[in-house]
């Protein structure tokens, strides 16, 4: 039996409305799931109205990637996973010693650069040949708002130290990444 003409358009948007509700779901999961592995890190470094923004920020990119899909979903994750360290290590470091980050940071930017270096490994073996502006743009944007978070006590020196970490990370990776394939 054949499907009349406005039943089958029914039918395909009745599908394509249910894939992009399943689409905006599971992003919202994915969203709420990156703020709450990112809280420790808003919590432990400063509850200052940058840092609020940034773990909005956060969250908002990874729904937005999700949604989005393609090579921007595979920034974003690669961007989550290397935005990790840089975040989180200030609160791993409060939770050993409530004192100890502190005395880290006022010393120099060099945890955000160690921190930056292991973002740019992470980043430079994520890196496929396909991947362009989008995957890249993602990424980046999604690493630099998770790891404000970890490097807001360092200020701009820890900035600074968290890009010469990536790049010194990222570089090498890359290279070698590029040269395999």
């Amino acid at each position: 039996m054949a499907i009349s003409e406005p039943s089958e358009r029914a039918l395909r948007r009745a599908a394509l409305r249910a894939y992009e509700t399943g689409r905006l779901k599971g992003a919202l999961a994915r969203g709420a799931g990156a703020l709450a592995l990112a809280a420790p890190g808003f919590l432990a470094c400063g509850r200052t109205p940058l840092a609020a923004a940034c773990l909005a920020g956060f969250a908002l990119v990874v729904v937005l990637g999700r949604v989005r899909g393609e090579g921007y979903e595979e920034g974003v994750r690669a961007g989550v996973l290397a935005g990790l360290l840089p975040c989180l290590l200030p609160s791993v470091l409060r939770v050993v010693d409530r004192d100890l980050c502190d005395a880290l940071f006022a010393q120099g930017p060099w945890l955000c650069a160690l921190g930056g270096v292991a973002a740019g490994v992470i980043l430079g073996l994520r890196y496929r040949a396909a991947a362009g502006a989008s995957f890249w743009g993602s990424a980046l944007v999604t690493l630099a708002l998770a790891a404000t978070l970890g490097c807001l006590p360092a200020g701009a020196m820890g900035f600074g130290g968290l890009v010469a970490g990536v790049v010194a990370g990222g570089l090498p990776a890359l290279a070698a990444r590029r040269a395999s394939i």
